[in-house]
């Protein structure tokens, strides 16, 4: 018989790395032994078409408008509705389904923190007890990153011991080095086969910091030769690095903004590095599938970054905000040819040996399965009923 996943998320637009996450869990896991369903709580999008059909059903409660509205009874009604075996809710937008799942008592209960919304641990009183209450009641709860699940531990007084860790996975059958895929790319982009080429890819949101980057565009030397950055993604940032870029003419040219992007893996194929200046991340997805592209990658040294990269092994990391020390590193990189090989090499092998899709699967498919054998006697016996 089956299990019946019930993924609980907030939206499904587009970029988000942990939607993104869902989807591969999905098109990985076993369909003779799981079944999904996935609830979107506030809007679809287009990363909705992603996923199969013939393995999960999608519903969406609508939009909230103000984004305040409580929705635990709506949740309750799905819950119902679609008779999970295992509830999977994830970050805080999606915390109110833990709440109905444990009012219902029929089902078992997973949550999973993904990222933060600041790298602050002075989160409102409310909120901290809330998530708490959730961590409780939840028979699971899972984190993507050892420093993830030591924030929420130390912000909730949650013990660290009762968090699970299961770092987020890439598919290498998609993300590898093409050398055809690059001269093409390139070729389509404009871009010399020689240029050096530093991009990013995902939303254009404060949290991603990409000012950063350009930032240290301002301090690359004048004796450089062809160079190009490419930022591909969109979102609320977007203005204000126009706006940074229409006061220093000299970056104009040399800074390409490509919008949201439908091919991943050809966009990563045509550069040299790619950065991650953000300021704080769970496990970051697209660092991931940049390592398993064959690119050198810089990032900054937060979250699941350091858990990623080994620095000057497998990448470079670099404090959050320091555009100089940024500019620094990829001016090493520039001039040094073998180095960005060296790095990218280890890279590929890191991410194959921690960090593959196939790895993150089986770890799911084993926690669901552990969760619903533990849980299941006491839904049997009622114990889960208010």
């Amino acid at each position: 018989m089956r299990i019946r996943i019930l993924h609980v998320i907030d939206t499904m637009l587009g970029m988000g790395g942990m939607e993104k996450g869902v989807v591969n869990l999905i098109r990985g896991m076993d369909p003779t032994h799981f079944e999904h369903v996935v609830c979107v709580m506030r809007s679809l999008g287009s990363l909705t078409d992603s996923i199969p059909r013939d393995r999960a059903q999608v519903i969406c409660l609508g939009e909230t408008g103000s984004g305040l509205r409580f929705q635990a009874l709506g949740l309750a009604r799905q819950i119902r509705a679609a008779k999970p075996d295992v509830v999977h809710s994830r970050n805080w937008g999606t915390i109110e389904a833990v709440l109905a799942g444990s009012v219902l008592g029929s089902c078992s209960l997973v949550h999973s923190e993904h990222g933060m919304e600041s790298e602050s641990p002075a989160e409102p009183l409310r909120r901290r007890w809330l998530r708490r209450l959730a961590f409780q009641l939840a028979d699971q709860v899972m984190s993507v990153s050892y420093h993830l699940r030591d924030h929420y531990a130390r912000n909730t007084g949650f013990a660290a011991d009762r968090i699970g860790v299961i770092h987020n996975g890439v598919d290498t059958d998609l993300f590898y080095p093409r050398d055809q895929k690059r001269v093409i790319t390139r070729d389509q982009l404009g871009i010399a086969q020689d240029e050096f080429c530093v991009g990013i890819v995902g939303r254009l949101e404060p949290v991603k910091d990409t000012l950063t980057l350009l930032r240290a565009a301002t301090a690359f030397p004048d004796t450089w030769g062809a160079w190009r950055i490419l930022i591909a993604g969109d979102g609320s940032d977007l203005p204000v690095l126009q706006e940074f870029l229409r006061t220093r003419p000299s970056l104009r040219d040399r800074v390409t903004f490509l919008g949201e992007i439908q091919d991943v893996p050809e966009f990563l194929n045509c550069l040299d590095v790619y950065v991650l200046p953000s300021l704080y991340e769970g496990i970051s997805n697209s660092l991931l599938e940049a390592m398993a592209s064959g690119l050198c990658v810089i990032a900054t040294a937060v979250g699941g970054n350091s858990e990623v990269i080994v620095d000057g092994e497998s990448g470079l990391l670099f404090p959050v905000g320091d555009s100089d020390s940024l500019a620094e590193r990829l001016n090493m990189l520039y001039q040094r040819r073998e180095v960005r090989a060296r790095l990218a090499r280890r890279a590929i092998d890191r991410v194959k040996e921690q960090f593959s899709l196939q790895s993150m699967v089986r770890n799911y498919e084993q926690m669901y399965c552990s969760v619903h054998t533990r849980s299941g006697a006491r839904l049997k016996t009622g114990q889960g009923q208010p």
